[in-house]
């Protein structure tokens, strides 16, 4: 599979991993690696745990996500 922004840019490169948000394949490159808290529910709360969980976006759903 191909990164889908570097096609839109008419280049080439292997995909390394998919957005979380809308799917796009990216390649290095073009992908955000953050963290997320996971979270269950506990009794009347939640438990929050403490490591968080790796999050892979593209750069479009990171502007948007950023812009709100």
């Amino acid at each position: 599979m191909e990164c889908y922004e570097c096609h839109s840019l008419h280049r080439s490169a292997s995909a390394v991993a998919v957005c979380r948000e809308c799917g796009v394949a990216l390649c290095e490159g073009h992908l955000y690696v953050e963290t997320q808290p996971m979270s269950k529910k506990a009794g009347l709360g939640k438990s929050t745990s403490e490591v968080p969980a790796r999050r892979v976006v593209c750069p479009a759903c990171r502007r948007a996500e950023l812009s709100v």
